[in-house]
């Protein structure tokens, strides 16, 4: 019998010191699929940014989330200054995110030059380190990488020049952020009623006027935002895009009034406020008009780095789980030995092995597409709301069963847990909630050829394996038997209401399929158990398990021990 003591962990209870170097699946993804100059160029980045995220940026975050930011609405002497002001600790992890060049490495004119095909994977494997331990100011990160994508796009060259080493600097204090100002009161996801106007006042500036909803990252320097040009009964089609600094060219402030900020779930180390244009200057970007197919060009990207958000805050929540249990003594053995708990990681170790292999699928077509490639063009439009989705929603599942897992203690804020737990839950709200990315999966399946292609791979992957050839054909088989049903009915809500499970299901097998195309000598350690569950899932039936063991679990969640 083991000695019974008055402490929570065994006595070599340990942690890991630096998340790159204990994540077996990232580093084998990196190697395998980019160039050896840019691995031997960024890798360094991504071991001291794993290093950071794994010990100093706990504090930081914590501090952060819970010394929120708060708006300065005026000086002593009644002077307007909207300020909005933040723990020392926002600045920090700011500085952190530059200094791992997650930005820098994509728009530094010699090393995208040198990385181009790749730049997108290099800076998306920083981002999911730096998400680990920070979602919050992950979400103006993402927007200020969106923001330079539309600057370096559609911007005059004078601009460009001026705000594009801003927005990619590696150091925090050089770094201008972006935001993205979309969301009315009027209109929510439903953009084309939107109600911010925006007059003409010379060539492409303008004023604007109106108020602005939901504003992450309230502060920023470079915004972008949705203005009606248009007609209202225009819709979309009447809205433009604009470019909105802070301060304007000869330092002087554009004019903002920040309403209020509000208070949130979670994220909340970063601002989120709700804005209002009185002539406030923008420069339009682009034709009148097209605003919101722009502005569509930045949804992508915030919605591939919600997809790595999620994969990063998964990955956190099952190591911390895992490392617990593997040291913390129950009815006599430590918990991890217990058969129900090992099926529970092998469960939540495979969801997240086919959600990594999803997202940064879609991460590898963004790059290819950039470099002229029309099949990972048409693929990327699918897979993007593809990753967004399913990664977001199993998330919060995941995360809950690890704070589950951990019992009492995995409910206390003393343990990343709580706030972990409130952070991701915003993830399947960001950037469209699950229903209109499901509608936006559902355009994309009839105006791209992005689901023939998912559906080509998946059957040519299936008539490779074996093992699981069979039963992703009998699965398949019977989506598109139901995917021609649709297409034959008139009765737009029938279509709606049939393809939500449609689409899951059908993106369990693309992640099977992509496991099977992925697995090699080192991954078949996660991908052969992971594979295993997932095919299990396609079985309706009750039968006998033999649950995994230890060194399986192991191998699968790829924790240094």
């Amino acid at each position: 019998m083991t000695e019974v003591t008055n402490q929570v962990l065994t006595d070599d209870a340990r942690q890991s010191q630096n998340f790159f170097t204990s994540d077996q699946i990232l580093r084998h993804y990196v190697n395998k699929h980019l160039d050896p100059a840019a691995v031997d160029y960024m890798e360094p980045h991504l071991d001291q940014l794993g290093h950071e995220a794994a010990n100093r940026m706990n504090d930081l975050s914590q501090a952060a989330d819970q010394y929120t930011p708060t708006l300065n609405k005026r000086t002593k002497l009644g002077k307007t200054v909207n300020r909005v002001d933040f723990h020392p600790a926002y600045e920090q992890l700011v500085d952190i995110a530059a200094q791992s060049e997650m930005f820098y490495v994509k728009y530094h004119p010699r090393l995208r030059k040198q990385f181009m095909g790749h730049r997108h994977t290099l800076g998306f494997a920083a981002g999911q380190l730096y998400a680990m331990s920070e979602l919050g100011v992950y979400c103006p990160l993402c927007m200020t990488d969106g923001a330079a994508h539309l600057v370096d796009r559609y911007a005059p060259e004078s601009i460009r020049e001026r705000l594009l080493p801003k927005l990619s600097a590696n150091e925090g204090a050089h770094l201008a952020t972006g935001a993205m100002f979309l969301t009315e009161k009027s209109g929510g996801s439903d953009v084309g009623r939107n109600l911010v106007t925006a007059e003409q006042v010379e060539g492409n500036q303008y004023q604007l006027n109106g108020e602005k909803w939901f504003c992450s990252n309230v502060n920023a320097e470079v915004i972008m935002a949705l203005a009606r040009t248009g007609k209202q009964e225009e819709g979309t089609r009447g809205l433009s895009l604009f470019l909105v600094e802070k301060d304007l060219p000869d330092g002087t402030a554009n004019q903002m009034n920040i309403i209020r900020l509000k208070e949130k779930l979670g994220v909340r180390s970063m601002a989120t406020g709700e804005v209002e244009f009185n002539d406030t200057i923008g420069i339009r970007l682009g034709a009148e008009g097209k605003g919101f197919k722009l502005m569509a060009e930045m949804i992508n990207i915030s919605r591939t780095y919600n997809a790595i958000a999620a994969i990063g805050g998964t990955r956190r929540a099952i190591v911390e789980a895992y490392q617990y249990l593997n040291h913390r003594l129950t009815f006599g053995k430590r918990a991890i030995e217990h058969a129900l708990i090992r099926q529970k990681f092998q469960e939540l170790g495979a969801l997240y092995v086919g959600d990594f292999l999803l997202a940064w699928r879609a991460i590898r077509a963004m790059d290819a597409a950039e470099e002229g490639a029309q099949d990972e063009q048409q693929l990327m439009r699918l897979l993007v709301p593809m990753a967004k989705w399913r990664t977001a929603e199993q998330s919060v599942y995941i995360v809950r069963e690890c704070m589950e897992l951990m019992g009492g203690n995995g409910y206390i804020e003393d343990f990343v847990m709580p706030k972990l737990l409130r952070d991701v839950n915003v993830l399947p709200i960001w950037e469209g909630s699950g229903n209109i990315i499901v509608l936006d999966i559902l355009r994309a399946s009839q105006k791209s050829e992005g689901l023939q292609l998912v559906i080509e791979q998946i059957r040519e992957v299936s008539d490779e394996s074996e093992e699981y050839g069979e039963i992703i054909k009998r699965e398949l088989t019977h989506l598109l038997r139901i995917w021609k049903k649709l297409r034959e009915t008139e009765d737009r809500d029938v279509v709606e209401a049939t393809v939500k499970p449609l689409f899951k299901q059908l993106i369990l097998l693309y992640e099977m399929a992509l496991m099977i195309e992925e697995r090699d000598k080192t991954s078949k350690a996660w991908i052969d158990p992971a594979l295993n569950y997932l095919a299990s899932t396609l079985e309706t039936d009750i039968r006998i398990q033999h649950p995994a063991n230890r060194q399986e679990v192991a191998d699968l969640i790829a924790w240094d021990y």
